[in-house]
């Protein structure tokens, strides 16, 4: 069934600016985790290196055990505190992109169509296949930080895992930024519905 040209162009004009936000808030997260990068890695470097000292230390000198640990746990708490920050503006993209999704379900009833229009289901997906991207680094980042208690004997490999997690593989990188761009020229070539 075809919509009312009024309809249709509602739900154009709406998909378009969901689009929009959604590429300006994937854009604010990856600059804000892109200036944090480096500090991360340094905060990381300078927890492990705390620990290590922990550790030798430990049963010996009690004040320094203490002291060390304590210093420790502040680092460790403001590289938990920076993630988690990361992870809040993920939550917020999540629940954007779950109104696009909705928005794009309504159409779909509404037109009483079982299938997508192609231009929507590949805003889907690679809205989805971003979102779980970021999520899942964030999650490794997580994980990794965990291993680098002061408590926890870590390896250095822990570190170096921390640190790659910082990074976003190329590849990844490369579609999220293609994605971007093709939001970004909807101004150019508008939603085709």
């Amino acid at each position: 069934m075809l919509l009312p040209p009024d309809r249709l162009e509602h739900y154009k004009t709406s998909l378009e600016q969901q689009l929009k936000r959604l590429a300006s808030s994937i854009r604010s997260y990856l600059v804000l985790k892109a200036a944090d990068t480096s500090e991360l890695s340094n905060r990381a470097n300078r927890l492990w290196e705390l620990s290590q000292r922990y550790r030798l230390v430990k049963g010996t000198n009690e004040a320094a055990t203490f002291a060390l640990l304590a210093v420790c746990q502040n680092v460790y708490q403001n590289l938990q505190d920076s993630i988690l920050k990361l992870d809040l503006e993920l939550v917020q993209i999540s629940a954007q992109v779950a109104d696009f999704e909705i928005e794009c379900l309504q159409l779909g009833q509404e037109q009483s169509q079982s299938k997508t229009p192609t231009s929507l289901t590949e805003f889907r997906n690679f809205l989805e296949e971003s979102l779980k991207l970021l999520q899942n680094q964030v999650k490794y980042m997580e994980l990794h930080l965990r291993q680098l208690q002061p408590k926890i004997l870590a390896p250095e490999s822990s570190l170096e895992a921390f640190r790659s997690d910082l990074q976003l593989p190329e590849h990844a990188e490369a579609r999220i930024f293609l994605g971007l761009a093709k939001i970004e020229k909807l101004a150019s070539f508008p939603l085709i519905l």
